[in-house]
């Protein structure tokens, strides 16, 4: 049996040395998983994601020496940034100074600054894991990494448990040495910036975006053959606190050791090229969801600038924080959601809106279009259950197998568990989706569609060999809601089948929000799906919102 419980058996005390906004959301997202975690900064932080983390910042503790913890199961990650000359000079006088001060120390060091490959040769650590985290959602990057990038000189040195579940979560990953990795970072970086350089010089090309109607047929050519798909829209040139300064420093030191980047060089001209269109026409970020829809678009985005900076606010925390009790009270006195309600409020959502409710984490948010359901939902299938080690020998003889989906929405995922499996049986509490689901898998034979009560499996006892759910546990009003689709996995299951389910953990949603929902630890999960029989096989959060749970059912 695997079990694994990320606030179980960890020995590591982690020190964050810089504690700027990479520092933070590396640090919030440790303490998510369960590490003990402390931060060294010579300058008092500002913190950045107290909006949403404010508790989780104070069980982070400050260091007033750097190595008042110091021990062989201490973990140092660096975090301070370099800094870039508008001729392309990398200095990290700042990185190389912290490092010299951990050259005493009884524990290890992983790197995680921003670093050219030739200058890694005369830094001492242990690990250079470079992130690759957008700020605004830095923390759940963290998480959930998309790419673990790490270099080690030596192969055989063993990760700290935390890398290794990072490297668990992530959607790719690779190993190498320090200067590979580094190299996939400036990568990664350079590639955005050439994609998002070509983008626009092409479009400045076709005409002049004069006004919203010009910028909108612009953009409808360009759209048609790259899809909006991320950095290939029309926007402004790029910016922010990464991709100019590596852009100029990766340059600089190509161009000084004689090699030929006509192409990087050419994005560079190209982008400041843009700059007097950017400055004289109303173009959307190439880093924002390209929501660009005129006076609305606006009226939104001040509203929330204002909201996140009045919640950004010192007493207003404190408030929030302190007035928490009395909102609780206060729900307490609201009627609980019947199923009849849930099933109509499904179904009005699933008229107004249907992709967007099916997957609300989005990153196009209410803009989501097909493509981006499609790739979400291969994406998805991929982390959660074909590269899901437990179920590995259960796959290899699925399609003998009957799969059983609870909450198809439109489809997103039963269309590739149709792709593996023999038959799939799918439900959902709207006859809505349900009609969108049944017009997207038109074609699959083995998929079969059915409308329930929102806590109810109309099949025959012991008739499934498998169970998923994802997205869905977590709207779910009740506990009472919870046990009974529990009670129903437990009789539909076949002896020794299995169910992964996602659930809601965290601090719960108000009450009155759309996607409410109550919200289980890890303890309360565990003991709860053991009181109805089953095997847990693996629990764990995802996020600071997610679990996940794998439960057999025994003999």
């Amino acid at each position: 049996m695997y079990f694994c419980m990320s606030s179980i058996g960890i020995k590591e005390k982690i020190v964050l040395v810089g504690f700027g906004w990479v520092g933070q959301a590396n640090a919030l997202s440790l303490v998510r998983m369960g590490y003990e975690v402390f931060y060294y900064d010579v300058v008092e932080p500002k913190h950045h994601y107290s909006d949403t983390y404010y508790e989780t910042y104070e069980q982070i503790k400050s260091l007033k020496n750097l190595l008042d913890i110091d021990g062989a199961n201490t973990w140092y990650i660096v975090c301070i940034g370099d800094r870039v000359s508008p001729e392309g000079h990398q200095d990290i006088s700042l990185i190389e100074r912290a490092l010299e001060s951990l050259s005493s120390i009884k524990g290890k060091i992983i790197l995680r600054s921003t670093v050219l490959p030739h200058h890694l040769e005369n830094l001492r650590f242990n690990f250079y894991v470079p992130e690759f985290l957008h700020e605004v959602l830095a923390v759940e990057e963290c998480l959930n990494p998309f790419y673990f990038v790490l270099g080690s000189r030596q192969v055989d040195e063993i990760m700290p448990s935390f890398l290794q579940e990072w490297e668990k979560r992530a959607y790719k990953v690779f190993h190498g040495t320090p200067e590979e990795a580094s190299h996939i970072k400036y990568l990664s970086n350079i590639w955005n910036a050439v994609r998002i350089a070509f983008v626009n010089e092409f479009g400045d090309s076709i005409a002049e975006p004069r006004d919203e109607v010009a910028r909108q047929k612009i953009e409808s050519m360009l759209d048609f053959i790259l899809e909006r798909r991320s950095y290939l829209r029309y926007g402004k040139t790029y910016g922010g606190h990464c991709l100019p300064k590596d852009m100029r420093a990766y340059i600089a030191h190509k161009t000084a050791n004689k090699k030929l980047i006509p192409l990087l060089i050419g994005a560079q001209t190209a982008n400041a090229a843009h700059e007097a269109v950017a400055e004289k026409y109303h173009l959307p970020q190439w880093f924002s969801s390209w929501e660009d829809r005129g006076r609305e678009a606006v009226i939104s985005s001040v509203l929330i600038q204002w909201w996140n900076s009045v919640n950004a606010n010192r007493h207003i925390q404190y408030a929030r924080r302190h007035l928490r009790p009395i909102r609780r009270l206060v729900e307490k006195f609201l009627p609980d959601r019947t199923l009849t309600h849930n099933k109509d409020s499904w179904n009005i959502w699933a008229r107004q809106n249907p992709l967007y409710y099916a997957f609300p984490d989005s990153v196009s948010k209410r803009n989501i279009d097909e493509f981006e359901i499609r790739a979400s939902g291969a994406t998805d299938y991929a982390r959660y259950i074909t590269d899901d080690p437990l179920f590995k020998t259960f796959l290899e003889q699925s399609k003998n197998k009957i799969v059983l989906e609870i909450g198809a929405g439109v489809g997103r995922l039963t269309e590739f568990l149709a792709r593996d499996f023999g038959l799939v049986h799918a439900v959902d509490i709207s006859s809505r989706m349900l009609d969108v689901a049944r017009k997207r898998l038109t074609g699959f034979n083995n998929v079969s569609l059915f409308e329930n009560q929102g806590n109810d499996l109309p099949y025959p006892d012991a008739s499934i060999d498998f169970i998923f759910s994802a997205l869905v546990f977590r709207h779910l009003p009740s506990i009472v809601l919870v046990r009974d689709y529990f009670r129903e996995i437990k009789r539909v299951l076949k002896p020794h089948g299995l169910a992964k389910i996602q659930l809601r953990t965290g601090l719960e949603a108000y009450r009155w929000r759309w996607f409410y929902g109550v919200s289980m630890s890890l303890n309360e999960t565990k003991k709860m799906v053991e009181q109805h029989g089953f095997i847990v096989l693996n629990i764990e959060t995802e996020n600071a919102k997610s679990l996940w749970l794998v439960i057999q059912k025994p003999e």
